[in-house]
């Protein structure tokens, strides 16, 4: 059995991509065109709120047992991450917005891929 752990726990600098994700959803909110991507958007950015908290609370490397109660949380996050990702040029027609979300939303899924 491998003891090498999840790529999130190898990686200090989780609590600061899902910032930046947090962050970039926020933008794209504002700039979504209509209640649908507004839903999506918000949905996504709250479950990532609640990410950045347990992160900036527990040292991951440290807590196992926290990770694997994040799990299941982060696996739904994704989903909704790449909901997002794939519409977001009809979330937002901002392109920056639109480049700046794919780009934080690709670095975030690499933590924990599926």
């Amino acid at each position: 059995m491998s003891t090498t752990p999840p790529s999130i726990l190898q990686n200090p600098d989780a609590a600061a991509t899902y910032q930046a994700v947090y962050d970039a959803l926020g933008r794209a909110y504002w700039e979504a065109s209509d209640i649908n991507s507004k839903d999506l958007v918000y949905g996504a950015q709250e479950a990532i709120g609640e990410i950045i908290t347990t992160l900036d609370e527990q040292d991951l490397a440290s807590n196992t047992d926290v990770f694997i109660q994040l799990k299941p949380k982060i696996a739904a996050v994704n989903a909704s991450l790449q909901t997002i990702q794939a519409q977001i040029s009809t979330i937002t027609k901002n392109i920056n917005t639109a480049a700046t979300v794919s780009s934080v939303i690709s670095k975030a899924l690499s933590l924990f891929p599926s």
